[in-house]
């Protein structure tokens, strides 16, 4: 395809930086990984696009499409009289200003901070776009390859900073002073812990993936080797040891670790989800399931245990009081929702309601975010919309866990187990356990955690078989 060696470097390039400046919280940083998105998807499928366009009048790919375009729609200034008949509450709170501000001829969008809303528009379509674009160069086999090695390296480097951070208090992030974030907590580049675990609990599974995937060729040569020697010497079984897979075994635990020491409750509860989920999925024996799941609960453990989980444990005895307090803020935030249930209020106005809304609050405290993103992207898109997404969504991943569950009953074990499958396997953990932790933190929120998650999600669906008209099954495979 045209282009698609210089959109190869600039997606190697996102994903390589995109958490090390916070996690591209900033606006300005946001704004630049956006354009790169845009740019570089839309190039890319905007000049090797072919095929009718009744292909892309699917459910899947119009979906995203019509909440994009309803985002975008909601930031466009309207007449008062189309405002009021769409949003009742948004028109009441915009005749009260008018009276007393004594404005005159005013229009005004659905959405409480238009600006806010026509960014979020354009960024999700930037991500739309980098998927198709991801999608279409992920079917090599290489660039898969190179897509989760480069995950593993980001993630291993983001745990050893965070085991720094947790067995150092005084070391912050970056340049930051140690008391911005949770301190004692292992938070890596990313400052807030909760999004920091999310971001492991995207690249861990993709590490293992990528460990068994170098791992299932290597037992059939040991038994080759076994049956030409009559044995396998010391020598052997060291170099069985430390051959390649070793490096993502390795990388996958110390990413598990320092989420343990994240002191993230919902990071950690649903890591031990996604662990769960992937020896399901593993088309293994039980015997190799429990080594596998042994291991790596031996390793946090060891290496856990000489830093001490003391504060881990500690983080867990205020669950409940936490989870009151989370389930308070919800309950009050959904008064929005009842205020504007048909348009919602706009993507980026709760910061700017919540002071309205959250009546039993402190004065000097002041949430902008739900701590909920089911919660909170219900009161921004509005019933229609946010119903929409939950059924593109649940469809999506439905889909694909019939696939691979239909497939994990005819796969014999390691070395029959394909390469894609495996990161296949991977990729549905890892996007299960980033829609999980929505339900308690908003994770969504980090752009490095977007862009991570629909790259595993273009990868997810790279590869799972393809069915073509003959219905032959297309797979793309890392070998």
């Amino acid at each position: 395809m045209r282009l698609e060696r210089p959109f190869r470097i600039a997606f190697f390039f996102v994903l390589a930086t995109v958490p090390l400046l916070f996690g591209a919280r900033h606006p300005l940083i946001h704004a630049l990984y956006s354009f790169v998105l845009l740019l570089a998807g839309g190039a890319l499928l905007g000049i090797n696009f072919q095929g009718p366009v009744r292909g892309l009048l699917t459910f899947n790919r119009l979906a995203p499409l019509l909440i994009i375009l309803f985002i975008l729609i909601s930031a466009v200034s309207l007449p008062p009289s189309l405002v009021g008949l769409l949003s009742p509450a948004r028109a009441a709170y915009l005749d009260s200003a008018v009276r007393y501000a004594e404005l005159e001829n005013v229009v005004t969008s659905l959405s409480y901070y238009a600006p806010g809303a026509m960014f979020y528009g354009v960024y999700g379509l930037a991500l739309v776009l980098f998927f198709h674009a991801a999608r279409s160069v992920l079917a090599s086999a290489a660039t898969v390859r190179a897509t989760l090695w480069l995950i593993t390296l980001v993630g291993v480097f983001e745990a050893a900073y965070g085991l720094l951070q947790a067995t150092n208090p005084a070391l912050g992030v970056l340049w930051l002073p140690s008391s911005v974030g949770a301190e004692d907590s292992a938070r890596g580049t990313i400052i807030y812990r909760n999004q920091y675990a999310a971001f492991l609990n995207l690249c861990w599974p993709m590490s293992l993936a990528l460990g068994l995937a170098l791992y299932g060729p290597v037992p059939g040569k040991l038994e080759l080797l076994r049956v030409r020697k009559g044995g396998i010497s010391p020598v052997d079984r060291i170099s069985f040891l430390f051959q390649k897979a070793t490096i993502p075994f390795w990388s996958a635990g110390l990413m598990i670790l320092a989420l343990v020491f994240s002191r993230s409750r919902g990071g950690i509860i649903v890591m031990l989800l996604i662990a769960a989920l992937f020896l399901y999925l593993l088309p293994f024996s039980r015997r190799r399931k429990g080594m596998l799941g042994g291991a790596l609960l031996m390793f946090v453990i060891f290496y856990g245990g000489t830093i001490g989980f003391e504060g881990v444990i500690e983080r867990f005895a205020f669950l409940y009081d936490s989870a009151l307090a989370r389930s308070g803020i919800w309950l009050g935030s959904l008064a929005m929702l009842g205020d504007h249930p048909l348009t919602g209020i706009g993507m980026g106005g709760y910061e700017l309601l919540s002071p309205l809304y959250l009546k039993n609050v402190p004065a000097t405290v002041w949430f902008d975010r739900a701590h909920n993103e089911y919660v909170e992207l219900a009161i921004e898109l509005g019933l229609p919309a946010m119903l929409l997404f939950l059924v593109w969504v649940g469809r999506g991943i439905a889909g694909c866990g019939a696939d691979l569950l239909a497939g994990k009953h005819r796969l014999p074990g390691p070395a029959g187990t394909t390469a894609d499958e495996m990161a296949a396997i991977g990729a549905l953990c890892a996007l299960a356990g980033f829609l999980l932790h929505a339900w308690t933190d908003f994770v969504w929120r980090l752009p490095a955690n977007a862009i991570y998650a629909v790259t595993i999600l273009a990868m997810l669906n790279a590869s799972l078989p393809v069915k073509t008209s003959d219905d032959s099954a297309i797979a793309p495979g890392l070998h």
